[in-house]
């Protein structure tokens, strides 16, 4: 079975796409400048002057920075991630950026609900529409905004969060300042950054970029299929690929998330996955469903090569796949990791 090795950390100015540090994905949260960075188009300077609400049948408004701070703050800790992750690791490759498993983070967001800002929205509202300032061209359309939605029914929930700070700071310009859209448990395509504008719609909005996040040719999903919530997955942030460890029993430790109920349970194997140990569960200390979970597991290694490999569970049933799924997309690709190191 071939290992699955991680490409190198490229970074591309334009845009500005960098991948994560993989020993920091232990399920600490991480700091902004140690997040992976990923971008469709330039960087938008946007002044703090606050955005657009469009509701059917309500005056627009906008929500200044100054009445912006008088909802109620809230903190989530979550994994942000790439729906791209994983895609390097796909066979053949697809076209996109090609993440090895450097494109998730573990942060801590605080900001406000966005339920609070928009309140009840009417009945027949089917999609919410959230509008960057970032901006380029793509195909058919040409120029346009980032763009992308979520349902009425995500946002009327208590799950999205209009975000002003990460890892305890305010978020700088490369992480989406002012405000930026945060959806927990879903893939970051949905945390709309550099937010000018957000509108509600009585049809379902079908934008470049929700047209773009959809599953074709995959192994699993019908065509045309939305990518969903975030897909159960398992890190191991040490020891690193080709790391060299001393013979005897040694702790591999990681972190696993899901955006499907939560994490149950982590395995890991030191033979490639012939034989598998329980790995020992460390909850966030503040408890959140989304916030990633620690793993430590005790593996007893003899001299020579091992393959370690980890594998995570969750409460909706859902084991990380032995082998990569397939789309033309390379989204949400959660197959286990493999990483070879040298024991003596």
């Amino acid at each position: 079975m071939p290992l699955h090795r991680q490409p190198l950390r490229r970074p591309v100015e334009m845009p500005l796409n960098t991948g994560v540090d993989p020993a920091l994905l232990d399920g600490d949260s991480l700091s902004q400048d140690q997040m992976f960075r990923r971008n469709n188009f330039k960087i938008p300077y946007l002044p703090p002057t606050g955005f657009d609400v469009v509701v059917p049948g309500r005056a627009p408004r906008r929500v200044s920075m100054d009445l912006f701070q008088t909802f109620r703050e809230v903190e989530v800790d979550l994994v942000l991630e790439c729906a791209g992750n994983g895609r390097a690791l796909m066979t053949p490759v697809p076209d996109g950026t090609p993440w090895g498993l450097d494109a998730g983070s573990p942060i801590s967001v605080v900001g406000v609900h966005l339920v609070d800002v928009l309140g009840v929205l009417p009945e027949n509202i089917k999609s919410v529409v959230f509008t960057g300032a970032d901006e380029g061209e793509v195909p058919i359309e040409g120029k346009q905004n980032y763009q992308f939605s979520i349902t009425r029914d995500l946002a009327q929930s208590k799950l999205p969060i209009l975000a002003t700070h990460i890892g305890g700071e305010p978020l700088t310009l490369e992480h989406g300042a002012p405000v930026r859209l945060i959806v927990p448990g879903h893939y970051a395509m949905k945390s709309v950054k550099w937010l000018t504008r957000i509108e509600a719609l009585s049809y379902r909005f079908q934008g470049h970029f929700v047209r773009k996040y959809r599953y074709f040719r995959d192994d699993i999903e019908e065509d045309s299929t939305p990518v969903g919530p975030i897909s159960v997955r398992s890190v191991i942030s040490w020891p690193l690929e080709e790391a060299v460890v001393s013979p005897g029993v040694i702790d591999v430790k990681g972190s696993a998330w899901t955006g499907n109920g939560e994490v149950t349970k982590v395995e890991v194997s030191a033979d490639d996955g012939e034989t598998w140990e329980e790995a020992e569960l460390v909850r966030h200390s503040t408890g959140g469903r989304f916030a990633p979970v620690h793993w430590a597991a005790a593996l007893a290694l003899e001299p020579g090569t091992a393959v370690l490999v980890a594998r995570a569970t969750d409460s909706s049933g859902a084991t990380q796949p032995i082998d990569s799924r397939w789309n033309s997309g390379g989204y949400a690709n959660n197959v286990i990791q493999r990483v070879k190191v040298q024991i003596g």
